[in-house]
């Protein structure tokens, strides 16, 4: 029987059948160090349903390329376990026997009116979730954080005053844009734009100019890595109300690469140096709102080297101080930033590669790949396939 799930996330990418088999073979290498046989007839056989149950490095590749997070989500079965269930099935009866419980008491009813002591508590588990993400990438903590949203959702039912909710449309904001950002890094683009148009919503209905500049801010970033540098520019431009002088200064160089895309050097170079102009007026950054806390000055040399890195991919030419900026951000970068140092650590490493500076490359790329193993995120993934693309070259 074909797998026409597959077939058709291969054909929704405009990928032909090689290009997916060189996809997975990238992902299995950034994932093991070792690349795989796979080719274009491997992924037709796969499509004709001719393979239903590759190994499992094989599977996680296809998890990886695709976005997804089980094998069922590509249409994959195991032969056997197909056989066992048709002679051993479990009843409905037998699969919901611990659901004949009573419930009542188990699961946590709403409270009868929110209070601000509410929003606080709810506040400090986005901030958890958050650190955890950065901590451990999207794939681990997106399904935490839409049921976290959810809630938040369910308690617009509850009575309230007006002022309680409005922080929680703008709490709903906080961490929806949290839920758009980890499906962003989990690969699952389509989910996060629904999830953050949602959270714009919300931070709008609550009157929340800061917050409406953080999601708007987060939305940019997928904007970014589909390459719409006029969307981002727009989106930027409706985020600059009354907000903290640390959003001014990411606003900036969120800007910076936006005209990263088009080549801009000119553009670039002076938005980079009006974020770094703007940061160094920050004094206290936890007098900031909680949601631009994660704005350090480590962030700022990531994100900074993040335009001069997407510049010179356009360019083909290697600003001056990339290199420098990159390994500021990698070297500076603690435990609790590990997606981020692993993906300026990747980056660097592929620009040290292309200059033959291998020796550096290699203790980069190794920094890198040992990241990769507690954080798992479709971006770094990304970043790992081009690094070891530079190094085969």
């Amino acid at each position: 029987m074909e797998n026409r799930v597959i077939a058709r996330l291969r054909q929704n990418r405009e990928w032909t059948q090689s290009q997916a088999a060189e996809r997975v073979c990238d992902a299995v290498e950034a994932a093991t160090g070792r690349r795989p046989g796979v080719d274009g007839n491997w992924i037709s056989r796969l499509e004709r349903g001719e393979v239903t149950w590759p190994n499992k490095d094989y599977r996680y590749g296809l998890r990886t390329i695709y976005g997804v997070t089980t094998d069922a989500q590509l249409g994959l079965y195991s032969k056997r376990t197909r056989r066992d269930r048709t002679r051993k099935e479990v009843g409905k009866s037998q699969r919901r026997t611990f659901l004949s419980l009573p419930l009542a008491g188990i699961f946590p009813e709403a409270p009868a009116r929110l209070r601000k002591g509410d929003l606080t508590a709810l506040g400090e588990r986005t901030l958890a979730l958050q650190e955890w993400d950065r901590r451990t990438g999207g794939v681990h903590t997106r399904h935490l954080v839409m049921a976290e949203l959810r809630h938040a959702i369910d308690l617009t039912d509850t009575s309230t005053t007006p002022t309680v909710r409005a922080g929680l449309c703008s709490t709903i904001g906080n961490l929806g844009d949290l839920a758009g950002w980890t499906h962003f890094d989990a690969g699952s683009e389509a989910q996060a734009r629904r999830v953050f148009d949602l959270a714009l919503r919300a931070a709008t209905e609550g009157g929340d100019p800061a917050m409406v500049c953080h999601v708007a801010s987060g939305l940019a970033r997928v904007e970014l890595a589909a390459h719409h540098g006029p969307a981002t520019l727009a989106l930027l431009e409706t985020a600059e109300d009354k907000v903290p002088t640390s959003a001014l200064s990411m606003l900036a160089v969120l800007r910076a690469q936006a005209y990263a895309l088009t080549g801009d050097e000119r553009q670039v170079m002076k938005n980079i140096s009006l974020a770094e102009t703007i940061y160094s007026r920050v004094t206290h950054l936890q007098d900031d709102p909680p949601q631009f806390w994660y704005l350090t000055e480590h962030k700022l040399h990531g994100d900074i080297g993040d335009a001069l890195f997407m510049l010179s991919q356009v360019t083909g030419k290697v600003p001056v101080e990339l290199v420098a900026r990159l390994r500021r951000a990698v070297d500076s970068q603690t435990s609790n930033r590990a997606r981020a140092k692993a993906i300026a650590a990747g980056r660097l490493a592929t620009v040290l590669y292309r200059q033959r500076a291998r020796d550096e490359a290699d203790h980069y790329a190794d920094t890198a790949l040992g990241l990769s193993r507690v954080v798992k995120s479709a971006r770094l993934d990304s970043v790992l396939s081009d690094m070891n693309r530079s190094k085969a070259e």
